[in-house]
C-alpha cells in the first residue's frame, strides 16, 4: 500500500510538472522541487505562508488598539497575504503560470472567501472565549485564572482558524489550478 501511494504521488508530481512547462524543465522556484510530491509542496507553501501570516497577525494584534475586533485584524492581514500566498503556491506547488495576473485573478476568489471564513471564525472564537476555554481544557491555565479571559493570548484560536482555512484552500486551489492545466 505504501508503494502504491508513493507511485501515485510521483505520478501526480510528474503530471503536474509536465503540464506546467512546454518551454523549460521546471516552472517551480527550483527544479529539485519537482522531486517532492505535490501534497508535500502544498504543505511547505502553506506552512511558510501561515508562519508569515501568524507573525504579521500577532504583531497587528499587539500593535493595534484593542477596539479592533479579532476578525477585522484577521481580514486586514489576510488580505495583505493573498498575493504572497499566491506567489508561494505558484513557485512551490503548481508552477509559474504563463500569465501571472490571470492566474492571480483566478485564485483571488479563494483567497477572498478564505478571508471571509477566517474573519468570521476568528470573531466567533473570540466572542465565545475559545482561547480561554481551550487553554483551560488543555491544562495550560487553571480555573483559578478565571476572570482573566482577556489576558489569554490567541495562539490556539489562530491555529484553529488556520487549520480550517488551510483545508478549504487545499481543496479549492487544487480544483482551480488542476482545471487551469487542462
Amino acid at each position: 500500500m505504501s508503494s502504491n501511494t508513493s507511485s501515485e504521488a510521483t505520478t501526480t508530481t510528474a503530471t503536474a510538472s509536465s503540464n506546467n512547462s512546454p518551454k523549460s524543465s521546471s516552472r517551480l522556484f527550483h527544479p529539485l522541487l519537482e522531486q517532492v510530491p505535490l501534497p508535500i509542496r502544498f504543505v511547505l507553501s502553506g506552512v511558510t505562508g501561515n508562519a508569515i501570516f501568524l507573525i504579521l497577525y500577532n504583531l497587528a494584534v499587539l500593535q493595534l488598539p484593542s477596539s479592533y475586533d479579532a476578525g477585522t485584524i484577521f481580514a486586514g492581514v489576510q488580505l495583505a497575504c493573498i498575493v504572497l500566498n499566491h506567489f508561494l503556491n505558484v513557485g512551490l506547488v503548481f508552477g509559474w503560470p504563463d500569465d501571472y495576473l490571470q492566474s492571480l485573478l483566478s485564485n483571488l476568489p479563494v483567497g477572498l472567501t478564505s478571508l471571509a471564513l477566517g474573519a468570521k471564525l476568528a470573531s466567533t472564537l473570540e466572542r465565545r472565549q475559545f482561547e480561554y476555554h481551550a487553554q483551560l481544557t488543555l491544562g495550560w491555565i487553571t480555573s483559578t485564572d478565571q476572570g482573566k479571559e482577556e489576558e489569554v493570548g490567541g495562539f490556539l484560536s489562530s491555529v484553529t482558524v488556520m487549520a480550517v482555512t488551510g483545508i478549504y484552500n487545499y481543496v479549492m486551489l487544487n480544483l482551480i489550478n488542476s482545471n487551469n492545466k487542462k
